[in-house]
């Protein structure tokens, strides 16, 4: 017997989703508006009878009404760059000259596409379904935030071709969104957004669906990242068949022969820039031919095969209110400009660094002056000048202070003589700025512990040391009366806290905070160390012997450890029961057939992620690479390999097949046992 009910729910999801693909991806409609919200009335309906045929992608779920507890993490298949910067035509030059020199030719075909100024993020479909949208996270892993991904109409949550397919872009708010969501909140007696680009940011990490999609979030998809493997050898064949697919790729994109081109297109969206209904903050240009790519390659955080530009900075003035003092973790003094709040370039400014004392002296910089302020790369807020016609009667120049504002601690001259430093390592500005390092993503990657709640925390004397934070679950009605923060979102904060334990210890010698040893130096000190506690021991000769560790890094790791109070707060964590441990790494697994050797891996594992893989084999000694070339030793081949294996072929490199790879490491691992 037919089910009426679930053939009607089947066909309002068609025509719904085929009238939301017309409206946003093709600027048109074959329905009224009246019409549309009558059959989304009527399946919204159906599903509160027949909950059963609801699915979680229903056109329903694009009105929001999911409220999350907090965002799953995941660990991206390939890694989320970011670009390369470059400011004028000069550098945009060299950026074509060294890619011609490296692929050897006169001319290069680009992609030109103009950088909205949103928010990443990254879709994956398996077998033709949408199965979750992430956002970029620190590169390396993201957060899972599909239901919020799905109030914006035009993201595709079907597509017609069923292979593994990831595509990323940028989330954004157009500036007629922005304008009307001011307007609303400004009747309501509400802070303004300051950008669209925070707007966008901040509605996507919303744990509330309903309130991402009353925000009207738009977005467009500029990069098929595994084309490669699915036999596409063009960016730009990529990018149309993400459109054929129902993506919204932006139509402001260009093909550009060569560097005349690229000039050109600088011109065109310079003055062009303006008239668009979202902000940019500069243009891309990528190489288009996708094993070009593959032969550039990557440097450790950007393609080699692309470049942004930004825009040269709006340029403001304002009033320099005050000036005032702040010390980093590493003791480095900042003096930063109290401004009357501006906006520049879509942001309001209203603080500035002023770098050093020389900077100031040099452009003699004094409070009470007007001073000329733009954001660099429109980005970070700078002070560029001062307009002296306005200086007011009696201004004095600015005399730098002798002595820390926080302890008192006379002021010492860096080792450049440029930076002025507070050599008080306990020093109670320095211990705020190292809390905040501490649970950074650069550190123990804290979710939830933002920089103004560990401020207010140090300030409650709820923490003073790293360790106090692993206390706070005794402090909870305190931190909710004190913040004004949910009870759920107080929970979820305590549990990414007790969660963090269980890091690896690379993670937590990043988040000491030791001069010069941030999160890669902090890699390699665990890899080769294996635990803290090996670490702790080294002497400065132990430490130089490490590639890429040099005489001043090793002295001021080993001065570290010799400190007692620096031994006492690491006592501290491991009564709190953190990892000391390397987890990623297995030092009993001697000389085998991975050791030294270079993979390169392509195509779809059924045994595992490519990324889990890459770890396992890099634990084993191998030494992973994005690229084949006459010196990779072999090449992993899974289901729908690309352009990698073609080129492997035709290099005569080794390849691999998955059964024969895990016949390997089984072999390896059996060796160990």
């Amino acid at each position: 017997m037919a089910d009426s009910q679930k053939e009607r729910v089947i066909e309002l999801t068609n025509l719904l989703n085929k009238y939301m693909y017309e409206y946003y991806n093709l600027n048109e409609s074959s329905v009224s508006d009246q019409e549309y919200d009558r059959l989304m009335e009527e399946l919204i309906q159906l599903e509160k009878e027949r909950p059963d045929l609801k699915s979680r992608l229903s056109p329903t779920t694009r009105v929001g009404g999911m409220v999350s507890s907090g965002f799953e993490k995941v660990t991206h298949q390939r890694m989320m760059l970011s670009l390369g910067d470059v400011f004028n035509e000069d550098e945009l030059s060299q950026f074509d000259q060294r890619i011609k020199k490296t692929l050897n030719t006169k001319q290069v075909e680009y992609m030109g596409e103009v950088k909205i100024d949103g928010l990443a993020m990254t879709l994956v479909y398996e077998n033709g379904e949408l199965k979750y949208a992430a956002t970029r996270g620190d590169g390396n892993v993201g957060e899972i935030v599909t239901e919020n991904i799905l109030t914006i109409p035009s993201v595709p949550t079907h597509i017609k071709d069923k292979r593994t397919i990831e595509v990323r872009g940028e989330v954004y708010i157009s500036k007629e969104v922005l304008k009307k969501l001011n307007e609303v909140r400004a009747k309501e007696g509400k802070p303004l957004f300051a950008n669209a680009r925070n707007t966008a940011a901040g509605s996507v990490r919303q744990l509330d669906s309903k309130i991402a999609a009353s925000r009207h979030l738009s977005a467009f998809w500029y990069y098929f990242v595994n084309a490669d493997e699915l036999g596409f050898t063009k960016h730009s064949d990529a990018l149309n068949y993400l459109t054929e697919l129902g993506f919204q790729t932006n139509p402001e994109r260009k093909l550009l022969k060569g560097y005349r081109d690229i000039i050109a297109y600088v011109e065109e969206y310079t003055k062009k820039r303006d008239s668009l209904d979202y902000d940019i903050d500069g243009l891309v240009f990528k190489v288009n031919s996708l094993p070009n790519q593959e032969t550039l390659g990557y440097t450790m955080k950007t393609p080699k095969w692309a470049i942004a530009y930004k825009f040269p900075p709006e340029e403001v003035v304002t009033e320099l209110e005050d000036i005032v003092i702040t010390v980093g973790r590493t003791g480095r003094v900042t003096p930063n400009a109290y401004l009357k709040p501006v906006r520049v370039a879509g942001s309001i400014i209203a603080r500035a660094t002023l770098n050093n004392a020389d900077f100031i002296k040099k452009l003699d910089i004094r409070i009470g002056d007007y001073v000329v302020l733009h954001k660099a790369g429109d980005v970070i807020p700078e002070v560029s000048g001062v307009v002296l016609k306005r200086r007011k009667p009696g201004s004095k120049p600015y005399v730098f202070p002798k002595n820390c504002p926080y302890c008192g601690t006379e002021l010492v001259k860096s080792e450049t003589n440029i930076q002025h430093m507070c050599p008080n390592p306990h020093c109670p500005s320095r211990n705020i700025n190292k809390l905040i390092y501490f649970v950074s993503d650069h550190g123990m990657d804290i979710d939830l512990f933002g920089d103004a709640l560990v401020e207010d925390l140090f300030n409650e004397k709820l923490i003073k040391d790293f360790h106090d934070i692993y206390h706070l679950k005794d402090h909870k009605q305190e931190i909710m009366i004190m913040d004004g923060l949910g009870e759920k979102s107080v929970n979820s904060l305590l549990s990414n806290i007790e969660k963090s334990k269980k890091n690896t210890v690379e993670k937590l010698i990043s988040a000491l905070g030791i001069p010069n040893v941030g999160i890669k130096t902090s890699k390699i000190l665990a890899q080769h160390f294996e635990d803290l506690d090996n670490l702790m021991k080294a002497n400065v000769e132990e430490l130089v012997a490490i590639d890429d560790i040099g005489s001043k890094t090793a002295n001021v790791i080993f001065e570290y450890f010799r400190d007692p109070k620096n031994l006492e707060v690491i006592e501290e964590l491991r009564k709190e029961g953190l990892n000391f441990k390397c987890l990623t790494l297995n030092k009993s697994i001697k000389e085998n057939f991975f050791t030294g050797k270079k993979f390169v891996l392509t195509g779809t594992l059924s045994s595992s992620g490519r990324k889990q893989m890459k770890e396992k084999l890099e634990s084993l000694g191998g030494k992973s690479s994005s690229s084949v070339s006459k010196a990779t030793d072999f090449v992993i081949v899974g289901a729908n390999p690309g352009s990698k294996f073609t080129k492997a072929q035709a290099l005569g490199v080794r390849i691999i097949e998955e059964d024969e790879l895990l016949e390997l490491i089984s072999e390896v691992e059996g060796e160990k046992k």
